[in-house]
């Protein structure tokens, strides 16, 4: 059988129009040579517009509370963000995981409350999604559907569980168990508030030492996985609560072991909202392999996201060609139904991305297409994977 990445590998050789005139070419390319390339975009975008768009990952409107702006200036145009509603009705943007805490830059309770209020203000053009057939209805009615989501969310739940249920009852359906926090917090050894140390009081993390954050060798990797702290008791009992509500419980950011651990327990399929593979980028970030072998035994799902530091170690290679490769690989070894794409837009700060902003999304249709995946499988990596996830772990 022809795999994608033997395929690429010939592409690297001869290119595709050798490919196609020396041989048969593999079921996921009999298309491509029949086409005209003047056509191809206008295919692309027409595939895209058929597609359920499911970001796994946006960050405007925490990073909007953080820059000192109402959530709700997101649904006006502005140049100096990825995202806002005119490009996301533009371009068939149905829904996306959009994070309202990260745990460092904005105060949860503000950025939900702007968020509901924004929803509330416009239900011609949003609706919350509690539930996964809300995606379907927004979908249907040409609105955005706005499920949100927490990383981080150790910082905002105090050792609480009770917290997180609340958070759960007001909206939210997805939470990150960190965003790259663990083990011991010096900060709050040196509060002397005696109230707020009471309050902080018993177990605050989630997993027991911090994910390293940089480029690391194959070697490096696996010390990390040998000696990284995993699951604490408490962050096995928010796994626990995240799967008794029906809350998405994502595994980007976390380390090694505690990605295993959450595996080896969870009772419901998981999602790495934003991230990338390993083998093709050396970055902590990345998923390794066995990872994502791990991932797809859960049934769960991962989305490829747009930044240039986790598809290239030199960032300045990468390009929707690269990003294209990274969920090829995925599909290669585990199944396109466990592929899917997190943005992060909004999320990046000044580093990189391939695609630079929303009204560029049909050229990532376009890029999936070129390495011959189908509409059906595009459709699924676009969208109908992450929906499928939310949908299981809705499910009682």
């Amino acid at each position: 059988m022809t795999t994608r990445r033997d395929f690429l590998g010939k592409v690297a050789l001869g290119g595709i129009g050798g490919i196609l005139a020396s041989q048969t070419p593999p079921a996921f390319l009999r298309n491509l040579g029949t086409i005209r390339e003047q056509d191809r975009l206008q295919e692309a975008r027409e595939i895209h517009d058929r597609c359920l768009i499911f970001d796994g990952h946006n960050d405007t409107p925490v990073e909007r509370v953080a820059r000192g702006m109402d959530v709700s200036t997101m649904m006006e145009y502005n140049k100096h963000y990825q995202t806002d509603y005119l490009r996301m009705s533009e371009v068939g943007y149905d829904t996306a995981a959009f994070i309202i805490g990260n745990g460092r830059i904005a105060n949860v309770w503000v950025t939900m409350e702007q968020t509901l209020s924004m929803i509330q203000d416009h239900p011609d053009k949003l609706l919350l999604a509690l539930e996964p057939g809300d995606i379907r209805e927004a979908q249907n009615s040409d609105r955005v559907a706005v499920m949100m989501a927490i990383e981080g969310i150790a910082k905002w739940i105090h050792g609480q569980p009770d917290i997180l249920r609340m958070l759960h009852r007001n909206g939210v359906r997805m939470v990150a168990l960190t965003h790259g926090e663990g083990g011991p917090d010096p900060k709050f050894e040196q509060v002397s508030n005696p109230l707020y140390r009471r309050m902080r009081s018993g177990p605050t993390q989630l997993q027991g030492s911090r994910s390293p954050y940089r480029l690391c060798t194959p070697q490096e990797r696996a010390a990390e996985l040998r000696n990284a702290i995993g699951l604490t008791q408490f962050g096995e009992e928010i796994l626990g609560l995240n799967n008794e509500l029906g809350i998405v419980t994502d595994l980007t950011h976390i380390n090694d072991r505690a990605y295993f651990d959450v595996l080896e327990r969870t009772s419901k399929p998981t999602i790495v909202s934003h991230t990338a593979v390993f083998s093709r980028c050396n970055h902590f970030r990345c998923l390794t392999d066995d990872q994502i072998r791990a991932l797809a035994d859960n049934g769960g799902a991962m989305g490829v996201c747009f930044v240039s530091q986790f598809l290239k170690e030199d960032p300045a290679e990468a390009t929707l060609e690269t990003l294209a490769e990274h969920i090829a690989h995925v599909a290669d070894i585990v199944g396109v139904e466990h592929a899917g794409i997190g943005t992060d837009f909004d999320g990046v700060g000044t580093m990189s991305v391939v695609v630079p902003e929303l009204s560029e999304l049909a050229q990532v249709t376009r890029a999936l297409m070129d390495f011959g995946f189908s509409e059906s499988e595009i459709r699924q990596i676009w969208g109908e994977n992450f929906l499928r996830v939310w949908q299981e772990n809705h499910t009682a």
